[in-house]
């Protein structure tokens, strides 16, 4: 069963909104096996500009499925947030309950005839790992032009990937142990 928690950021929540929210992810439901319990965590925000982004994240043991969707009606937002999560589901959803399976979890989707997509990795590349800071990091990675580039922190030695944004700017990620 899946229920949801919701929070808006500059979004009034209110018992229809819910209700909007709540009929969305019944068709998640739908598809998830008998017994699977998890949590959706919707996060509405709104922008000047009148546009509203619903973020819905689902945390399972070993997996995690979200969707983001941005419109300027938040029934629409909700609903397109929600078909990028059943879109996931039913184009993973045989290598998702082999993987299940293979970690001794049980099956999380209804068993339903889809072909497995190839999950096989058709290059593999070393780079040395060099240190730097951030801004250096972004520099080398656009000097290759590439879209991510991993490094060791200069400052905290743990290991980075700076990344291009869709809008433009930068992202970071640092890995944790």
């Amino acid at each position: 069963m899946l229920t949801f928690n919701v929070r808006g950021d500059d979004v009034d929540v209110t018992d229809q909104v819910r209700q909007t929210i709540g009929d969305q992810i019944d068709q998640i439901n739908t598809e998830l096996a008998d017994g699977v319990s998890a949590v959706a965590h919707v996060n509405l925000v709104s922008y000047p500009n009148q546009l509203i982004k619903a973020e819905i994240t689902i945390i399972f043991p070993f997996l995690l499925l979200r969707g983001e969707a941005t419109t300027n009606l938040l029934d629409t937002s909700v609903k397109n947030a929600v078909e990028q999560i059943m879109s996931q589901i039913h184009r993973y959803r045989e290598n998702v309950n082999e993987h299940a399976e293979q970690s001794g979890h049980p099956k999380l989707f209804q068993e339903k005839a889809s072909p497995a997509v190839m999950l096989d990795v058709v290059r593999k590349k070393r780079i040395p790992l060099k240190q730097m800071d951030s801004e250096t990091a972004i520099l080398q990675m656009n000097l290759l032009n590439h879209d991510f580039y991993i490094y060791k922190d200069i400052n905290n030695e743990t290991i980075n990937i700076i990344y291009r944004r869709n809008d433009g700017h930068y992202g970071q990620i640092t890995t944790e142990s």
